[in-house]
């Protein structure tokens, strides 16, 4: 719709994105003056903490010298394993070693070992035993309960 031609529009254009009550510099003053105060109040900490800490030392008793005396001793043996990684790697190498190799387990007996792949494929070529047959349980007899008062 058209306006009549006398009539100007009552509201100013404003600048797109732009608040012309907002004073920019006074924002910008504030920002850098509470920044100011900040670096001023966490050097004032900072001084002050150091100054405690000083203060704190300076009033620590002295270590008593029983405490030098009194080292802790190692434990009784047996003690624990120094390096129980390289234990641990070195238990391995000798189980992988047994379960790999072929060796006496008793000379005198006759009893070899030979490496666990060899065992399984003797094994699956042979079959496992039957299992034996478990004797059957004698049947129990069971016991006639008489009823009270009969004789």
């Amino acid at each position: 719709m058209t306006e009549p031609r006398g009539r100007k529009e009552a509201v100013p254009q404003a600048d797109a994105g732009f608040d012309r009550e907002l004073d920019v510099r006074s924002v910008g003053l504030f920002g850098v003056g509470l920044a100011l105060v900040m670096i001023v109040l966490l050097a004032a900490l900072w001084i002050l903490l150091a100054h405690w800490k000083t203060r704190q030392t300076a009033r620590d008793p002295r270590p008593s010298p029983l405490a030098e005396a009194n080292a802790p001793r190692p434990p009784p043996e047996p003690r624990l394993q120094a390096a129980p990684v390289k234990d641990m790697d070195e238990l391995r190498a000798r189980e992988t070693s047994t379960l790999t190799s072929y060796g006496w387990v008793d000379r005198q007996a006759g009893v070899a070992r030979i490496p666990i792949d060899r065992a399984i494929d003797l094994l699956l070529a042979s079959g496992l035993p039957a299992p034996r047959p478990e004797p059957t349980p004698a049947p129990q007899l069971k016991k006639t309960r008489r009823a009270r008062g009969a004789s």
